[in-house]
């Protein structure tokens, strides 16, 4: 009976030890984005949202989707995000700039403080960033 519940002792801990390990594992390679893959043109492809409320969620879909996902996203090296607007010759032009922990500070026209945006996913064709709302936004690279 005591070498039962010494197996299981001893396998309970393995198996909390190789979660730590691939835990850690997983941070590290979100740590170690290229953020020069960044550079470059990009579309939103899908916005999904977290919330409680469906109706709410219906609501922030549609408007994001009638305005964020019209645009084309041109990263570029200095820092200067210009979108483009599909339909039309408009365009606007936001900075980014990047944190010490691979965040992306998301600043539009006039805006001095910007929107933290962590980088869950960052490759040379996709790009997936949360807000601190849990939005998520989904980019493919365009050229």
């Amino acid at each position: 009976m005591k070498k039962i519940i010494l197996a299981v002792i001893l396998m309970a801990a393995a198996g909390g030890t190789t979660y730590y390990l691939l835990q850690k594992k997983k941070q590290t390679i979100i740590n170690d984005i290229d953020q020069q893959k960044i550079i470059g043109k990009w579309k939103m492809d899908s916005i999904a949202a977290k919330t409680d409320s469906s109706a709410f969620m219906i609501a922030l879909i549609g408007t994001l989707d009638s305005n964020l996902l019209n645009y084309d996203y041109d990263f570029r090296k200095e820092g200067i995000v210009v979108q483009l607007s599909k339909d039309s010759k408009g365009k606007d032009t936001a900075h980014y700039e990047w944190t010490k922990d691979n965040h992306l500070i998301w600043k539009d026209s006039g805006d001095t403080t910007g929107e933290s945006l962590s980088v869950n996913l960052l490759t040379k064709d996709s790009l997936v960033l949360r807000s601190k709302d849990s939005t998520v936004f989904y980019f493919k690279k365009t050229k």
